[in-house]
């Protein structure tokens, strides 16, 4: 045969096979089989969002096939569409699939939507294959932690690591029940097994990111979120967790960014939309928020954050009768949210219903360091309600030029709880904080401590057994030791609590330094922090840097408002010092008109006038103001002196520069040596 012949007919042959091959791929592609193989293959390898497509596809494909809709059940219940889930599981075993070989998914798809109870029938029913336990396992830990069964929870847990040591799952899901439960150093621990065992994996990646920027910062967290993303970049709790963390370090325009490809995979979904309102009520754009907030449909209305985001919004909008709706059982959830509380008593006061905002205020104005507008607002409701002198005693406290230290929270509560029987467990959080805190604010320091001591010892995974002790430590008097036990919280979960009180601890102990590297730190992963940026303002002005206290004071008002006198005379002065006269003036005239029965304010524009030359009786008018409201205040007596000189009025001068000098401890002490020495 000739060899052109051979050829002929070997090319007639690979044609035959192509198109066999063609045919066969083309009916595969027709009866789903082949999308279903693509399907499950991505399904095994993670990627949930290909293969719900994929499996679509199949089941478009071949609408009775069993396995797809199986399939399809598993990777819509780990994208968290519950109900789709659902759906998908009644439809395969409609088409033969056993009850037994869903129960996983089924328990999963139940939990998603709510349904505790019928996730957890399912989950704990006799007939659960042995391939399907671990799943169930950890469903019945999931659902027994949302019922608050936390040693059933631990269980299912305990048994899921047993059976799969090895799982990443299993791991990731302990990490979540040990922060759930407040033992974040275990949570730690669980989260680094889990990306040890799945380093690809997004949900392992996340939650070490969650974890680090409660560690160590928000900064710190992004590159954890960066890893996730790269692993999975379709993935929506990482693009969800990734979004929060970038807005609350105030990157608003990459968190803007992200929440638009959240949508974009996802254009229902509820936290997304949510991320974009707070981020339009931060911008003071409440108009959009409104819209945007209308766009969760209310899937996340009982959630604190978006209560608390309602409460504000119907504030903004002049609905004080809504706010009250939105903010009053979030106080009832979280008594300890100041934020959420003194919103709640603003809207009762401005509804009208002066005695609820009397009740209200009660466990804020109880505290030493009430701010002053909560005071003026508690005053107003005590005037409202005919009780003048208490108005006044509040009024009086508002205008008080310094705030005394803070107080551990208080609650009405706190008498009947440390009257009544400690907690048989001296080991567990949920009922040994209050009561310790009850015991500090009913002055039984000791017996807190040694509770609080307990507790530090039993759970040293976590932060808030740390922070109590240090709250006890710095209740008997030990502010070095309590400085410790917040370091020990801080290494676990450095949060606004634990910075703030270290550094508290660290001045009091008479360490400034240390106080300000704190909340250096702090500021450095949390830069949009309005309390330590409050703070940081206040350590700059200690170290005579007024530039970088004016930037801190700018962006603290940038935040808050106009409308905080205080605020208003630490720009002023630092305005001042920074040489620009014309700010100083407005800010102290402005904190003036706020509070004039503040020594601070009228001490402040008193002295702003003095320094850029006011001419007339104005400046030493509101200088012998201040002091005749604060006589025990060497820097106001310092002010006035310095006034009385420049007047030419010398034995006045002497007096009041002498009643500063002899203050013990008065950090001025040399300016006012120096000023009498000039005299």
């Amino acid at each position: 045969m000739r060899r052109s012949r051979l050829f002929l007919l070997a090319g007639m042959a690979a044609l035959m096979l192509g198109g066999a091959g063609l045919w066969q791929w083309r009916a595969h592609e027709r009866d789903g089989s082949a999308a279903l193989a693509r399907g499950l293959a991505a399904l095994d390898k993670g990627d949930t969002r290909s293969a719900r497509v994929e499996l679509m596809n199949a089941i478009r494909g071949n609408g009775r096939s069993m396995q797809a809709h199986a399939a399809q059940a598993r990777a819509l219940a780990e994208l968290g569409d519950g109900a789709g889930a659902q759906a998908a599981v009644e439809r395969a075993r409609s088409l033969g699939w056993p009850a037994a070989q869903g129960r996983a998914v089924m328990a999963q798809a139940l939990l998603l939507q709510g349904d505790i109870d019928g996730a957890l029938r399912e989950a704990q029913a006799s007939d659960v294959p042995p391939e399907s336990v671990v799943a169930a396992a950890r469903v019945i830990a999931r659902a027994s932690l949302a019922q608050g069964d936390i040693g059933r929870a631990r269980l299912a847990l305990e048994r899921a690591l047993t059976l799969a040591p090895d799982d990443a799952e299993n791991w990731i899901d302990l990490g979540r029940f040990r922060l759930a439960t407040g033992d974040q150093g275990g949570a730690i621990q669980a989260a680094d097994r889990a990306v040890a065992l799945a380093p690809a994996n997004a949900k392992a990646l996340a939650l070490r990111g969650e974890l680090t920027g409660a560690q160590y910062g928000l900064i710190a967290a992004l590159p954890w979120f960066d890893r996730a993303l790269a692993a999975n970049p379709d993935s929506v709790p990482a693009l969800e967790q990734y979004a929060a963390t970038l807005a609350d370090a105030g990157q608003a325009s990459k968190a803007l960014s992200l929440s638009r490809r959240i949508l974009a995979l996802d254009p229902s979904n509820p936290r997304a939309w949510m991320m974009q309102a707070v981020m339009a009520a931060r911008a003071g754009r409440a108009d959009l928020a409104r819209a945007l907030l209308d766009r969760t449909h209310g899937r996340l209305d009982g959630e604190p954050a978006t209560r608390l985001l309602r409460g504000v919004l119907h504030l903004e909008d002049g609905n004080a009768v809504l706010a009250t709706e939105a903010l009053a059982p979030l106080v009832a959830a979280q008594p300890d949210n100041r934020t959420a509380r003194v919103l709640l008593g603003r809207a009762y006061y401005l509804n009208g219903d002066f005695a609820s905002a009397a009740s209200t205020l009660a466990t804020i104005v109880a505290q030493r360091d009430a701010d002053p507008y909560v005071l003026m607002l508690a005053a107003s409701a005590q005037e409202a309600l005919g009780d003048r002198a208490m108005a006044d005693d509040m009024l009086a406290r508002a205008d008080w030029p310094v705030r005394a230290s803070a107080d551990p929270f208080a609650s009405p509560r706190d008498a009947t709880l440390a009257a009544g029987p400690p907690p048989a467990n001296a080991t567990t959080a949920i009922d040994n904080i209050p009561y310790i805190r009850a015991l500090l604010s009913t002055g039984r320091a000791a017996d807190a401590l040694a509770r609080a001591r307990l507790l530090s010892r039993a759970n040293p995974g976590a932060p808030a057994a740390w922070l109590i002790l240090g709250d006890t430590l710095g209740a008997a008097g030990q502010p070095q030791e309590a400085a410790r036990a917040y370091e020990a919280a801080a290494n676990i979960r450095f949060d606004r609590d634990a910075a703030l009180r270290l550094a508290a601890a660290w001045g009091r102990a008479g360490n400034p330094a240390r106080a300000a590297q704190v909340i250096q730190l702090f500021l450095t992963q949390n830069p949009n922090d309005v309390e330590a940026q409050r703070l940081a303002a206040g350590i700059a002005i200690q170290a005579q840097d007024w530039r970088g206290a004016l930037r801190m004071l700018r962006a603290v008002r940038a935040r808050i408002g106009d409308n905080d006198a205080v605020l208003m005379a630490d720009l002023a002065r630092a305005a001042l010092e920074s040489g620009d006269g014309p700010a100083a003036r407005a800010y102290a005239t402005h904190g003036y008109r706020l509070m004039p029965g503040n020594p601070m304010t009228a001490d402040m524009l008193g002295w702003v006038l003095l320094r850029t030359g006011e001419k007339g009786p104005a400046a030493v008018d509101l200088l012998e103001k201040a002091v005749a409201l604060a006589p025990g205040a060497p820097a106001l007596q310092l002010h006035l002196g310095q006034a009385y000189a420049a007047a030419g009025r010398k034995g006045e001068a002497k007096l009041a520069l002498n009643r500063a000098v002899s203050v013990p401890g008065f950090a001025d002490r040399q300016e006012a040596l120096e000023a009498l020495a000039a005299l």
